[in-house]
């Protein structure tokens, strides 16, 4: 199974589009996160929202917020300039939750709020494009 929950900032606008033929919402957006020790640098990833939970979170989240992301971390195929192929990690979100900063981790004030953004139960998450590959562990 693979599930990855990331703490994080929001470092770019979330971008809302739609599939080709405009049946389903799709957003992007690029989080930071800290280094595991204090002299490693920032973590950048893309993430990616799906369907109802896209729309949702275009409306209310924005650059700076900190979110707790729940989802499935993949590897995906990117064209560079000159022909090249490379790929990148990315997540692809199925749950996010607004986090206060300087919550204590562990502690009651650290946990999402009840109202927290999650997708509706009526409509299921739908899950990314096939062409994506899983994280090799």
């Amino acid at each position: 199974m693979n599930v990855c929950i990331l703490q994080a900032e929001i470092m770019q606008e979330p971008q809302l589009r739609y599939t080709q033929d405009n049946n389903l919402a799709v957003t992007d957006m690029l989080v930071q996160f800290p280094g595991l020790r204090p002299d490693d640098p920032q973590g950048r990833l893309k993430v990616v929202v799906w369907g109802n939970l896209a729309e949702q979170v275009v409306q209310q989240f924005k650059v700076g917020d900190h979110v707790l992301l729940e989802g499935r971390l993949g590897m995906v195929k990117v064209d560079l300039p000159g022909g090249t192929r490379t790929t990148r990690p990315e997540l692809t979100a199925s749950r996010i939750f607004p986090v206060q900063v300087g919550a204590a981790l562990g502690g009651e004030e650290s946990l999402p709020p009840p109202a927290a953004v999650t997708p509706s139960p009526s409509v299921p998450v739908t899950p990314a494009p096939p062409d994506e590959s899983d994280v090799p562990f």
